[in-house]
């Protein structure tokens, strides 16, 4: 029997076509809002063998986490990681678990010559692709004035190399001309996951904001696919559950952008989508790995 719960809720876990058991595991993580997992992610300025200055779990046996990425143990008795030195000198970035697995893709896609990652604020998908490979060229874009002075201030802060802070919006870019073979389009959302983590956020359960934020991410892709040389990835990812957001949106691109294809991405198997019949993946609060989020990679045809 599915769990009592808001209407919201409700619509929501029917939407994700969740079992009893699955739907009363996200509405009690919902609830709880304690689901967020610390991780740290090294910078360009970390040494090679730099280990962070407090106690991280043992992960070896996660098959999707990034290289350069701790976990750091909880219930320690120690500072908070943002708390030493190191953080302050640029050494590490701080950002939840889950944000390390939707950019797990990654691992599938060769070091590009030109990146943009087209929604960059606050940093974290820039900084964990440069912990994954050095970007040669790298731009990393945000509309919005105060956000990208925070991530311009992340970029300098870490020492980002190669990076080129711009402010345009997505159809200035495919005006532009601009060509990439990486784009990241950590896309504005819902933010359904911020209940996960505590975060007050009225209306992400309904539908005006849902599909509003999918219209918007349309938009902001079919401008993306415009800056893609052949042969190019994108990497897309949200940190909300709804899959008009999510597998809608990926299907509305497949369908209406010939020439692009979904990639399948062996580390993430486990989690792939139930919600689609191309490789989409998602993550959970109750699979452990953070407040959750969505993440499909595409490529288009040479």
């Amino acid at each position: 029997m599915m769990p009592d719960g808001s209407h919201g809720e409700l619509r929501l876990c029917q939407r994700l076509a969740l079992d009893d058991a699955e739907a009363r595991a996200l509405l009690e993580a919902m609830r709880a809002g304690s689901s967020s997992r610390s991780a740290v992610v090294l910078t360009p300025k970390a040494p090679p063998d730099y280990v962070p200055p407090f106690p991280c779990e043992d992960m070896s046996a996660v098959s999707w986490l990034p290289p350069r990425v701790f976990v750091p143990q909880a219930g320690k008795g120690i500072s908070r990681p943002t708390a030493y030195e190191d953080y302050r000198n640029g050494l590490y970035y701080m950002l939840d678990l889950s944000s390390c697995w939707e950019s797990a893709a990654l691992a599938q896609v060769s070091p590009p010559a030109r990146s943009l990652d087209l929604c960059a604020a606050p940093g974290g998908k820039s900084m964990l692709m440069a912990a994954r490979y050095l970007p040669q060229n790298h731009t990393a874009n945000e509309v919005n004035a105060a956000r990208r002075g925070i991530l311009r201030q992340n970029m300098e802060l870490c020492g980002v190399p190669d990076v080129t802070v711009t402010g345009l919006r997505p159809d200035q870019w495919a005006a532009s001309g601009e060509r990439f073979d990486l784009l990241l389009v950590d896309a504005p959302c819902s933010g359904q996951s911020l209940l996960c983590k505590g975060i007050r956020n009225p209306g992400c359960l309904g539908s005006a904001m849902v599909n509003g934020n999918a219209k918007r991410q349309k938009g902001i892709l079919l401008a993306a696919v415009q800056c893609a040389d052949p042969g190019a990835h994108l990497l897309y990812s949200t940190c909300t559950y709804d899959p008009d957001e999510n597998e809608k949106v990926m299907a509305y691109i497949l369908r209406r952008v010939p020439g692009w294809e979904a990639v399948e991405v062996p580390s993430l198997a486990s989690f792939r989508s139930r919600l689609a019949d191309f490789a989409a993946y998602r993550l959970y609060p109750h699979h452990g790995f953070g407040a959750g989020g969505f993440c499909c990679l595409l490529r288009k045809n040479d």
